[in-house]
């Protein structure tokens, strides 16, 4: 219970003077609770199910249905399964009724004629019963969650850092033992120097996702002018698409800018590029468009290259996607499109992909456009 919300009781009862008695028991000095009543199990069930209040008083006999088939069908529903259930009653009074309400669901038992201190007292220690096994679930599903995520970064390390840490690992032996010819030097310091390029890109994108599930992360929006940004990061990966021969064009608007967090965005714009090259042979193609519409600009990043398959699409920006091998063997950032799904959605946007094996990939996301008319 808190100070600032009021206790939600419903009370089932086909008599209304039991139920005025329990009115006036339960709101003697000051309305301490929000009282809802029913005269029999069957609206029980349905305004619980609607309302989800706090507590449940339910006499055992009445008609349509009784307060005990009522207590069974609520134990049977998720959402109201752990609504604490106080059963009284003036003819079902013996120890076997009291072990069938128990079994039903109901986790007290009152007899009547109701006595007030007894009934207040039940009452208190319910909802504070019914408070701390809320607290206590609240923090087994945080301890799941966070043991999920303890999971999914091992799975994720476990298959994006081993692979590019081994090889490192095997030119640093033939490198110390001398048994690399100088052309063979040259060629293997450039592949050694993309591996490394890759796993610090793919260490950018862990730490992000994981303030981004501990909820670090927020944007901090301002006017940025997306030609800018999408050129800047063009410029970072050049030379990867370089040495690959990919061909990078852009068609962007120049006057066209964006509400978001520049660092976000651009993040977004890398892995989405990053991806594309992976996923391109020599002689594709990656365009780059940047385009407004209505309230929102629309960045496409289209390749010719490997495409994916059809069966992998619904699963691509969830982090159980396991990444695949690009097509000289880079190894994946496993949650780089994850965090631009994440990341444009923060920023009051949307993330889309169609592909097709063999015919390549057009990756789109839309962020809100800046206007001085909204933000200032």
């Amino acid at each position: 219970m808190t100070n600032f919300k009021k206790p939600v009781l419903l009370v089932a009862d086909d008599k209304p003077d039991n139920l005025k008695v329990i009115k006036e028991i339960l709101n003697h000095e000051q309305e301490q609770y929000i009282l809802i009543t029913v005269p029999n199990g069957k609206l029980l069930v349905e305004v619980a199910l609607k309302k989800l209040p706090d507590l449940i008083i339910t006499d055992w006999e009445m008609p349509e249905m009784n307060g005990l088939e009522a207590t069974r069908l609520l134990k049977q529903h998720e959402s109201t399964k752990d609504i604490p259930v106080l059963m009284y009653t003036g003819i079902m009074t013996s120890p076997q009724n009291l072990q069938m309400a128990l079994e039903a669901g109901a986790i007290d038992f009152i007899r009547k004629p109701l006595d007030a201190t007894e009934l207040l007292a039940r009452v208190q220690s319910m909802l504070h019963l019914g408070e701390s096994y809320n607290k206590i679930k609240a923090q087994k599903e945080e301890l799941e969650n966070l043991n999920d995520l303890k999971n999914k970064l091992l799975s994720i390390i476990s298959h994006d850092v081993r692979s590019p840490l081994n090889t490192l690992k095997g030119v640093l032996f033939l490198f110390e033992n001398n048994a690399l010819a100088q052309d063979e030097l040259q060629q293997i310091t450039t592949s050694v120097k993309q591996q490394v390029q890759h796993l610090n890109h793919f260490l950018e994108n862990l730490l992000r996702w994981v303030h981004q599930q501990q909820g670090d992360v927020q944007p901090k929006f301002e006017k940025v002018v997306l030609k800018n940004l999408i050129l800047d990061t063009i410029e970072l990966l050049d030379s990867i698409a370089h040495n690959k021969k990919v061909t990078i064009e852009w068609q962007l608007d120049e006057t066209l800018m964006i509400w978001a967090d520049e660092e976000m965005i651009k993040l977004v714009v890398r892995n989405l590029l990053a991806n594309a090259i992976k996923f391109c042979k020599e002689g594709d193609k990656i365009t780059i468009i940047a385009q407004s519409a209505a309230t929102h600009a629309i960045v496409s990043v289209i390749d010719t290259g490997e495409g994916i398959d059809e069966t992998v699409l619904p699963t691509l920006f969830g982090v159980g996607h396991l990444s695949s091998k690009g097509t000289k063997d880079e190894v994946g950032t496993g949650i780089g499109l994850t965090l631009c799904k994440e990341f444009v959605e923060k920023n009051g946007g949307s993330i889309s992909v169609s592909s097709q094996k063999g015919k390549g990939s057009h990756f789109q996301f839309l962020v809100p456009i800046y206007s001085a008319a909204n933000y200032y």
